[in-house]
């Protein structure tokens, strides 16, 4: 390959090769009847004294100048330091990575809203009382609930892409053997088992999501995984139900562990666990660990984590206990066939779905967190309320009352960034885990408590379940207040950049 010669101004040649100590030397050497040329035709000299010298005093080796560029190549070659910065990424990367480990997301709301819509059927076919089908769908929260921080830490210090992967494979498998189940004890023991193994989900894919999404669209990533969360509850809910119009739940559930094992796989060969080392734009990579002492030392301490801890109990442990079965039990007694509540249930989880990338983008935008978390809350008390206790009102008005509630508590993904942002970034796995499980172990909590609460009356009048279900209301007036105390944030390392430019 032919190679031509650059001519650099020598005023920038000289500072990178030490070109002037050089010819200064060699016409002592010489004396003064030989002419020195000019600078330009003493390049390659300079730069060959410079090198030599430098090396043979075992001083760190001088900037290379790229003097000579291909006849193929339109510019010329810029001054570099033989320490280049380790390898980019493509940001597409980083999204499709994220993507797929979202997927196990979608799936594991599939499997657990879905239980709404087959409860009946299970309920008939293992012959249970009220209270045993509560127990039963409760199970699935309260394990995956007690799984979070314990799987936040795991995923702080283990590979990601082994765990998400591995745990995607084993939720199949417990599907298919739940799908098999005869008593109710074995049912709940196989149920509770899924709720472990679909623990790493959310939290994987936010661990995910802060390893390879730009801190600047971190809320916006985590709004996309509460869009996955709605469509999982949305398929849950309509597909179970038009599932149930020609096939059996046992049968489902063994197509739906089917559907995990091959997710698991497709988890292990696409998801990767972080960044390359000394990637240009690796937001999320951060070699160092902590121990497992110290994550809880700094958690434990931070009133965000706490506030942050209410708020998503208020909001989505109302979510996953309401929506995932009290929302339509309330729908009939208001006078709904069981596919209209089913439909007004899907609603609900439509709004949250669809909403939930929008204020993260938002507030990704904004800067800010705390106003719309505040917004949110207060929304949610309102919607909370006239759901409840408003008279019988016609589909289309229910429905877009459904829509609206869904809508605000949308707004509850925003916790994940105020929280995570207050906190070093090698606890964010951590931080998100204890805030998500405070959601999920009130979502659990709150599926038995209308139980209790209706003592058995299932086919008491409206009064009964309006009061049942007031104990909604009043979380969404926690999450409110909650919201209101929390401290604002920006998006981004915020405090971490602060204490290391300290």
């Amino acid at each position: 390959m032919k190679s031509r010669c650059v001519t650099c101004p020598p005023s920038k040649i000289a500072s990178a090769s030490g070109f002037p100590a050089a010819a200064s030397a060699l016409r002592k050497l010489t004396g003064p009847s030989l002419t020195v040329p000019s600078s330009q035709h003493l390049i390659a000299f300079g730069l060959g004294v410079s090198s030599y010298l430098t090396t043979a005093r075992g001083m760190t080796r001088a900037p290379k100048v790229n003097l000579t560029i291909s006849s193929s190549q339109s510019k010329v070659m810029s001054t570099e330091a033989t320490s280049s910065p380790g390898p980019s990424y493509s940001p597409l990367k980083g999204w499709v990575i994220w993507a797929v480990a979202t997927l196990f997301v979608v799936y594991q709301l599939i499997i657990q809203n879905g239980f709404g819509a087959i409860s009946d059927n299970v309920k008939k076919d293992l012959d249970l009382s009220l209270e045993s089908t509560g127990i039963l769908s409760a199970s699935f929260l309260l394990v995956y609930s007690m799984m979070q921080l314990p799987v936040g830490l795991i995923l702080d210090r283990v590979n990601a892409r082994i765990a998400l992967g591995t745990s995607a494979l084993i939720c199949g498998v417990l599907v298919y053997f739940f799908s098999q189940a005869d008593t109710l004890l074995s049912a709940i023991a196989l149920r509770a088992c899924i709720g472990a193994a679909a623990a790493f989900a959310f939290t994987g894919a936010g661990v995910i999501a802060r390893r390879w999404i730009p801190p600047s669209q971190f809320a916006l990533a985590m709004g996309f995984i509460d869009f996955s969360f709605g469509l999982g509850a949305v398929i849950g809910d309509a597909g179970f139900e038009a599932w149930l119009a020609h096939g059996t739940w046992r049968e489902l559930l063994r197509l739906m562990a089917i559907i995990g094992v091959v997710l698991g796989f497709l988890i292990l060969i696409v998801v990767q666990n972080r960044p390359p080392r000394g990637s240009h734009n690796a937001p999320g990579h951060r070699p160092e660990t902590v121990s497992l002492g110290e994550s809880l030392r700094a958690l434990g301490s931070s009133k965000q984590v706490w506030m942050g801890m209410i708020f998503y109990a208020g909001m989505c442990g109302t979510m996953f206990s309401f929506g995932g079965l009290w929302n339509i039990r309330l729908q009939e007694a208001f006078g709904f066939s069981v596919q209209d509540s089913v439909s007004l249930n899907s609603i609900l989880f439509l709004g949250m779905g669809l909403s939930a990338p929008i204020w993260g983008g938002i507030s990704d935008r904004l800067g800010r967190r705390k106003p719309i978390l505040v917004i949110g809350g207060g929304g949610s008390v309102l919607m909370s309320a006239i759901i409840i206790f408003t008279p019988w009102a016609p589909f289309p008005y229910v429905a877009a009352v459904m829509f609206i509630h869904g809508m605000f508590l949308g707004t509850s993904v925003v916790v994940f960034a105020a929280v995570c942002e207050k906190v070093n970034r090698e606890y964010s796995g951590a931080a998100i885990g204890i805030v998500n499980a405070s959601g999920c172990f009130f979502g659990a909590v709150l599926q038995v408590i209308p139980s209790l609460l209706l003592d058995g009356k299932e086919a008491g009048d409206l009064a009964v379940f309006q009061r049942a279900m007031a104990i909604f209301t009043v979380f969404h007036v926690l999450a409110f207040i909650a919201a209101l105390c929390m401290q604002e944030t920006r998006p981004g390392w915020a405090r971490e950049q602060q204490e290391e430019d300290d």
